[in-house]
């Protein structure tokens, strides 16, 4: 199992809109990821493509998914004028993965800042895929 954390100045609403809504998620997670009945269609800059199930949503407190053969989930608490993002994987060896995903995601929600390369040949192993 692997976790981190990040603090986001920004509030619980829009770090949850970020990762619970198409749009949230196209603007720093993946090239794709419409969502239907409980699944969201993920396609990745590298490539790859997978059907995540959405477990578990409670509005501005949790989202929960299986992405790629593992259960993401965000916790998010309220913090001095922002929110306190703790992301857990039980997949083994995710800490960098989930590093990234929470920087982009921070950039995105504080600063509306893409930090992603979109560079399909400097996707796998870059901080910035």
């Amino acid at each position: 199992m692997a976790q981190q954390k990040v603090y986001c100045a920004s509030a619980a609403s829009d770090v949850y809109r970020a990762v619970s809504t198409v749009l949230g998620r196209e603007r720093f997670w993946a090239d794709q990821a419409p969502e239907s009945d409980g699944v969201i269609s993920f396609v990745l800059a590298d490539g790859r493509r997978g059907q995540s199930r959405i477990e578990r949503a409670v509005q501005d407190q949790l989202y929960e998914l299986r992405y790629f053969g593992r259960t993401l989930t965000f916790r998010l608490a309220p913090a001095a004028a922002g929110t306190d993002l703790t992301l857990t994987s039980d997949g083994p060896d995710d800490v960098p993965e989930l590093v990234s995903l929470l920087l982009r995601l921070k950039a995105s929600v504080d600063f509306g800042v893409d930090l992603r390369n979109h560079d399909a040949n400097r996707s796998t192993h870059y901080a910035d895929s």
